[in-house]
């Protein structure tokens, strides 16, 4: 909740507090996705300090940005996405030998003494002065690494939050924006394409040319990569 604020205010944002009050919703009321095990679907809690929390924080960062855009309320959908990322910054791991595992004492402990730290202005700073496409932040979120003292993560769990805060409030648009996503879309396109004209051909069935062009739209990293870009703006 204090780094939470204290980011928020940095950026001038007047629904600050409710802001930092939405940081803490994941824990008070979880959210959750589909697993298949045992024959049925059942649901499971999303970690908050494995890698699936930072694929949460930004679907909840492209939520809060398009709310952002229309003038809507999106408090709550930035309060969970900075949840993720604060969660994520703290390492769960203790070292033993070369070896490293999962504790939840050290993860307690460290957390415990994160409350001890004062929140670091320095990476608020080093946050907002970082150029970070948006379809560049979870690479951002992933090399900033995870903090094993509670002064590392403090460092951390600030910088992304400013990181984040950015992103929604005054993200960085890459050159030529338009023109990039308009050359992506058509060769992504054509490319989805193929599949289907081959069954003209006879190579192709309608099965396996519906599997090969969702693997293709899979795979296709260009288009996604300024399809993000596109719709964080427009």
């Amino acid at each position: 909740i204090r780094i939470t604020r204290e980011v928020c205010e940095y950026y001038g944002l007047q629904n600050a507090r409710e802001i930092a009050e939405a940081s803490i919703l994941p824990d008070r009321d979880p959210d959750y996705y589909w697993v298949y095990g045992r024959r049925s679907f059942y649901q499971k809690r999303v970690p908050n300090h494995d890698a699936m929390a930072v694929d949460w924080a930004f679907k909840y960062l492209k939520m809060a940005r398009k709310s952002w855009k229309a003038g809507q309320p999106f408090a709550e959908y930035l309060g969970r996405a900075l949840h993720y990322l604060q969660d994520y910054s703290v390492d769960p791991t203790k070292k033993l030998w070369v070896f490293n595992y999962r504790s939840d004492e050290a993860h307690e402990a460290r957390e415990l003494d994160l409350q001890l730290q004062p929140v670091d202005h320095q990476a608020i700073k080093a946050g907002a002065s970082q150029r970070c496409y948006p379809h560049e932040f979870k690479g951002a979120v992933h090399a900033a690494g995870r903090g094993r003292t509670a002064e590392e993560a403090m460092r951390i769990s600030t910088y992304l939050t400013s990181l984040a805060l950015k992103l929604i409030v005054n993200p960085d648009r890459p050159e030529n924006l338009e023109e990039k996503y308009r050359k992506a879309l058509a060769a992504h396109l054509v490319l989805v394409a193929i599949p289907w004209i081959l069954i003209l051909f006879g190579s192709f069935n309608l099965v396996w040319s519906a599997i090969g062009s969702y693997v293709i739209h899979k795979l296709d990293f260009r288009y996604s990569k300024w399809k993000t870009d596109y719709e964080w703006f427009y």
